[in-house]
């Protein structure tokens, strides 16, 4: 399997040398490498596109600003989206990507109409940005096996509820200010196996009303506990935490709410995610 390490997104000299002839030759259409592992560029202004089965990498910044771009079919065999790809293709609505594994920087920012993804199940990391201020983002599924979503990989989207199942094998971990932002957003779940990294994960989402943790984490980084993870958060009522668990935890202690704000539940009836 390729990873981000043997799949480069970037454009390479060669590669910006192909796409000058391209342009000079007045092509339209998707430009690949020569080895036709990687899409290098899209010319021209396309409503509608399906990248070629072997393609293996969508480079940086290859689909960018396509503001005619409606709907996007990628092979199974696409595993790396890279930097800002696809960012800024505002009228794009839906895209299919059944066998990617990493999400770039950036990758869908600022694509306004952006509503139907389906993230596989072989995603494992989305980096930061990648979905910020795709505001016609209402629901999304967070694959059991994700490792990683980065810094403000959400942020500012239009997501209403969210719910972060990850098997027993892995662990996922949430960066700063991953879905801080979203306005819309009124519920969250996170399970065991979640992990929340840093800080202000879901700062200043003002709809939130309810966020459930199967078992509180908040070390940060540099080790301390942190408590600005639901700062700005003006709607919460409720912080719902294991039944008779919670005094285990001393140091899941979120500042700025009442005690009668949380609420413990019983979790051993958990139903364990499929593997």
């Amino acid at each position: 399997m390729n990873t981000t390490e043997d799949m480069n997104t970037r454009l390479t000299k060669e590669d910006q040398a192909l796409i000058k002839k391209a342009r000079r030759n007045k092509c339209s259409g998707p430009i690949y490498s020569e080895d036709g592992l990687r899409l290098l560029k899209v010319l021209g202004n396309p409503e509608y596109l399906e990248v070629e089965d072997g393609v293996k990498a969508i480079c940086d910044y290859a689909f960018q600003g396509l503001n005619n771009l409606h709907d996007l079919v990628l092979p199974a065999s696409v595993v790396d989206l890279g930097e800002e790809a696809f960012a800024s293709c505002h009228e794009l609505f839906k895209i299919t990507m059944p066998g990617v594994e990493f999400i770039g920087k950036e990758c869908f920012g600022l694509c306004d109409n952006l509503k139907e993804i389906a993230l596989p199940e072989t995603l494992r990391q989305i980096r930061a940005g990648a979905f910020a201020c795709c505001k016609a983002l209402e629901e999304i599924n967070i694959p059991s096996h994700m490792k990683i979503i980065d810094k403000s990989a959400f942020r500012n989207s239009g997501l209403k509820s969210l719910n972060i199942v990850i098997s027993d094998d892995c662990k996922c971990w949430i960066y700063d200010r991953a879905f801080a932002y979203c306005k819309h957003l009124e519920s969250v779940y996170l399970n065991k196996n979640v992990k929340i990294v840093e800080r202000m994960a879901f700062a200043d989402c003002t709809s939130l009303k309810t966020i459930e943790f199967e078992q509180p984490s908040l070390t940060c980084c540099a080790g301390e506990i942190n408590a600005t993870m639901l700062i700005g958060c003006t709607s919460l009522e409720k912080i719902i935490v294991p039944k008779n668990k919670y005094n285990h935890y001393p140091d899941f202690n979120i500042q700025g709410y009442e005690s009668a704000q949380f609420e413990t539940r019983d979790f051993n009836s958990l139903i364990t995610p499929k593997e």
